[in-house]
């Protein structure tokens, strides 16, 4: 019995994680929709097109100064939180602000360095370096804000965290509308140093009752203390910028015809629709699920525990999501975008199921990363890399639009095997048995799903995949009562608003 509640506390800690953050990111998306429509009008298609290079610019420098700062910091609090002794949580603390002035000052000073070299690279003239100038302050003030939202998510607070998020894109929205109306094109840079500063400012307040100081420790006790830290961001930044890379690479070859091919449109518009819509679901893992893995990463029980419980909730969340895009999806792709993108569909009806796979293999990666196991994670993260660009250059040359769609499903397939064959041998972990039930169904309503989007039409296909939606929210709501009594859940949530 006891096991039991355990088994119930934790998905419910799950459900509830995934639900908050989840909010979280709809409310962000619709402040950027928003935010995106003024920007729009006071800025034109010229100076829309300037932020996005700006924003790759800084992203770009980011990728290859920051370390991945914010994930191994997240990971070296989630470590020390665990434990009886607050003195290596302020240890952790303490050091986490000399690599952020480390960091910081890397990214201001490569900014400044190469400021003309970048701006004719990224904007084909000197006439912008100037800003480059002021990303170095960007990059100073997002470095210490990394490591107030390492702390964050680090001890887990959730609550606290979401609130954090919110205040920032609500201060960042209404304050980038009024700079870009009075400045217009001008702007563009100061939302940028804006929307840091607001960063910086909302983070340090919710970290107020945790002690800063800055102890400027000697070069040899410095390197020490992060040399951890530093060797994993490292080989985390690397695999980052691989993955750029490859997938620039892609965009490059799709987009062989130039302004006459719209087959880049379409497989940007898959990618919208999958990260940023689906990946609502995948958005509690680096929140919740990350911080609470590496906190009991040692033991092999809980880790255990934990994992399944982790991929039982996706799944059954992200199933009838998935299986219900398979009817809608060409109406909302006309909703968000306009009926000539409709053959991004294509791609979509096959990479769905790559989104139920993902759910699974997604709590495995990142039980590698948790063990801290740098080269491990590197090798699997390469070989998605390599396997993206291959089967996505090679699929699509031989079945087109439908051939990217298979590739995400290869992808994952081949990616899968081998990470489990990893976490099995290396970290004991074992998929329990009502989990490997739950995922066996997922998968076969996915395939079911596919196959009656590809061999009918009309009438039969809504009807047959309507049953399938059915079918699939009945069994994901009494699976996940199972665990932890929705409607009980339900009612004590709404309680609180009839007070």
């Amino acid at each position: 019995m006891e096991d039991n509640s355990k088994d119930i506390s934790s998905h419910q800690s799950i459900l509830k994680a995934t639900g908050v953050f989840g909010f979280l990111q709809v409310l962000k998306l619709i402040i950027s929709v928003i935010t995106s429509k003024f920007v729009a009008v006071f800025l034109g298609p010229f100076g829309i097109g300037l932020v996005a290079l700006l924003t790759n610019a800084a992203s770009l420098i980011s990728s290859i100064t920051s370390f991945e700062f914010l994930k191994v910091g997240t990971r070296e609090i989630a470590l020390h939180s665990a434990g009886e002794h607050s003195y290596e949580l302020s240890k952790s603390i303490k050091n986490l602000q000399r690599i952020a002035l480390f960091v910081g000052v890397f990214g201001a000073i490569v900014s400044v360095i190469f400021s003309e070299t970048l701006s004719n690279f990224i904007f084909g003239n000197s006439s912008k370096k100037q800003w480059f100038y002021v990303l170095g302050f960007y990059f100073i003030m997002t470095g210490f804000s990394n490591a107030r939202m390492a702390i964050l998510q680090g001890v887990n607070q959730i609550k606290t965290l979401a609130w954090c998020n919110i205040i920032i894109a609500f201060f960042s929205a209404i304050g980038s509308i009024l700079i870009y109306y009075y400045l217009k094109i001008d702007g563009i840079i100061w939302v940028v140093l804006y929307t840091s500063a607001v960063t910086f400012l909302v983070t340090i307040y919710f970290t107020k009752q945790y002690t800063f100081q800055f102890d400027f420790a000697n070069a040899n006790e410095f390197i020490k203390q992060s040399s951890p830290m530093m060797k994993l961001g490292f080989v985390l930044s690397v695999n980052l910028i691989l993955g750029q890379v490859c997938f620039f690479i892609i965009r490059l070859f799709l987009n062989e015809g130039g302004s006459t091919s719209s087959v880049l449109g379409f497989y940007q518009v898959n990618t919208i629709i999958i990260v940023n819509y689906l990946g609502l679901i995948f958005n509690a893992m680096s929140y919740d699920f990350y911080p609470k893995l590496t906190a009991i990463n040692s033991d092999t029980k809980k880790v255990n525990e934990l994992v399944n419980s982790q991929i039982e909730i996706a799944i059954l969340l992200v199933t009838p999501a998935i299986i219900f895009l398979f009817i809608f999806g060409p109406f909302l792709i006309q909703i968000l975008f306009t009926k000539e993108f409709l053959a991004a569909f294509s791609i979509l009806k096959l990479a769905l199921i790559s989104v139920v796979l993902k759910s699974i293999l997604m709590p495995l990666a990142y039980l590698i990363l948790a063990k801290g196991d740098r080269w491990q994670y590197f090798k699997q993260e390469l070989l998605a890399d390599v396997l993206n660009v291959t089967l996505t250059l090679f699929l699509y040359q031989r079945l087109g639009l439908e051939g990217i769609g298979l590739a995400y499903i290869i992808n994952y397939i081949i990616y899968g095997i081998y990470v489990y064959y990893v976490v099995k041998n290396k970290y004991d972990f074992t998929f329990y048995k009502e989990c490997k039930k739950l995922i066996v169904v997922s998968v076969l309503l996915s395939i079911f799903s596919v196959f009656i989007v590809l061999f009918t039409d009309g009438v039969w296909n809504y009807l047959m995949l309507s049953v399938l939606v059915l079918l699939s929210i009945t069994f994901s709501y009494t699976e996940l009562n199972k665990r932890v009594s929705v409607s009980n859940y339900i009612k004590s949530k709404l309680s609180r608003f009839t007070k």
